[in-house]
């Protein structure tokens, strides 16, 4: 496999994720082992979604804003500490809660990538408020001892207007990361601007180019490149400015191959994507890519950022090396090691997967451990002693109710009963197993619902506050 020189662990901390609520030494574990596995980058992203400025109250008062800018900076610490390179992700115009006026908002009425808390950059006022968001938070990193190493652009996701002022978006785009960096100059001595291609057509991306290439020649180091669900690299070679690199935007936190529901974002369990990683890795060296940005949401997708990771640092050949040699690591596996990287390797299509022989094989090796990864006083194990087979034991259990429920002809009192487990095993999992509250957005199990999900509601009368609408009509 192909040695790519920048390999970068994106983990946005936000949505109630692990990486929001991890401590000082939980996040330290975490970052030292990435950097064992193969990752010499490390990145976040100050996400504003649902919050105020925390500069504002920040002497009086800390509440959520405050403590989640704190972590965040004492995670770009650490990071630094561990020997990774630090990268920080700036999604343009996406502002705080208390800096949205209706007078500043952006236009996002005719392209659906556009959301956020978004103000119009072309609006002298607004500009002024979102660079100078930027520059609180390289003052911040700089104050914290943080001497940022890289700097990407988003487009989209948050982000977006489509105001004439502001078209093309892409050139705006652009247009702000020059003048966020130049200001990012005045606290690093050497910063690195690179772009994120997440939803970027072919057609935007040819604009960019032709914009940097006249206006700022040889600016943009690298472009991370979208890769759709299912797909193991870009759909085609777009243009990119003189000097800008390919990079990837590689997701890893789902499994082989999308499905309905889409098994992503830990909403169903740990993932694993064998398969997919290894042609990804395969694929991305032939499309003549020199680095890339790992998306990683989460302590769910361990397995994946273990594989991914190794198979791109010349650590291993192949996924099932990665696999054998993490369950010798954190399952204490020995000889077991070939059959714990199989049983691990078939959940990239789970619900393929023939359960009673996944609960045969998965009782099996576990008898085979040794006493500290053992269940403790009761069916499950304990996440204290192994949380990371205590998470994976949680998959097959769901898969197992899910089998049971998808084969349910009628809803009655069994059904109702077996439903409210898998509730009471996905929660357990998200609080034992990861240690998450309150999760949102994308990843909160509202998302990827089973499919007999609307039967279960209606039969067990459960409510929602999507609802509320519908009782409103009502009224």
């Amino acid at each position: 496999m192909t040695t790519f020189a920048y390999r970068e662990l994106y983990c946005p901390a936000h949505f109630g994720n692990t990486h929001e609520v991890m401590s000082a030494a939980e996040m330290r574990e975490t970052l030292e082992e990435a950097a064992r596995w193969g990752y010499n980058v490390y990145g976040d992203w100050f996400d504003t979604a649902d919050i105020k400025n925390p500069l504002e109250g920040a002497g009086s008062e800390h509440l959520l804003p405050q403590e989640l800018w704190e972590r965040k900076l004492r995670n770009f610490r650490i990071a630094q500490e561990v020997g990774l390179d630090t990268n920080l992700m700036l999604t343009s115009n996406h502002v705080y809660l208390n800096q949205l006026r209706p007078d500043l908002l952006a236009d996002t009425s005719r392209d659906r990538r556009m959301f956020g808390q978004l103000i119009c950059p072309s609006k002298p006022e607004a500009r002024e408020i979102i660079l100078g968001n930027a520059r609180d938070l390289f003052r911040m990193l700089k104050e914290w001892g943080v001497e940022l190493g890289n700097l990407h652009g988003f487009a989209f996701d948050y982000g977006g207007c489509s105001c004439p002022e502001c078209e093309p978006w892409i050139v705006t785009v652009a247009e702000l990361m020059l003048e966020a960096w130049e200001i990012a100059q005045e606290y690093f001595d050497d910063v690195t601007p690179r772009l994120i291609g997440w939803w970027v057509t072919a057609e935007e991306h040819r604009l960019l180019a032709d914009w940097a290439n006249e206006n700022a020649p040889g600016f943009f180091k690298s472009c991370a490149l979208h890769i759709k669900y299912g797909q193991s690299a870009p759909d085609s070679h777009v243009p990119l400015p003189d000097g800008c690199e390919p990079h990837a935007f590689v997701h890893i936190g789902y499994n082989d191959t999308p499905s309905e529901p889409k098994d992503v974002y830990g909403i169903w369990g740990p993932v694993a994507a064998a398969r997919r990683l290894q042609a990804t890795a395969r694929d991305l060296r032939d499309f003549g890519c020199t680095g890339y940005v790992t998306y990683d949401e989460g302590l769910f997708d361990d397995v994946n950022r273990a594989i991914w990771a190794a198979l791109t640092s010349g650590r291993a050949q192949s996924a099932t090396n990665v696999m054998e040699e993490y369950a010798r690591r954190y399952f204490d596996a020995g000889d077991d090691a070939p059959a714990w990287a199989e049983w691990l390797a078939q959940w990239g299509e789970p619900w393929e997967v023939d359960y009673p022989s996944a609960r045969e094989e998965f009782e099996r090796l576990i008898s085979r451990l040794s006493e500290p990864f053992l269940r403790s006083g009761g069916e499950r194990l304990s996440p204290q002693l192994n949380a990371r087979l205590a998470a994976w034991e949680c998959k097959l259990r769901l898969f197992e109710l899910d089998a049971r429920l998808r084969a349910m002809d009628e809803w009655h009192a069994e059904g109702v009963e077996l439903a409210a487990r898998f509730v009471d095993e996905l929660e357990w999992m998200q609080r034992n197993c990861w240690g998450t509250g309150p999760l949102r957005h994308a990843i909160t199990p509202h998302f990827q619902r089973p499919t007999w999900w609307n039967a279960y509601r209606e039969a067990a009368g459960i409510r929602q506050l999507s609802d509320l609408a519908s009782i409103d009509d009502e009224a």
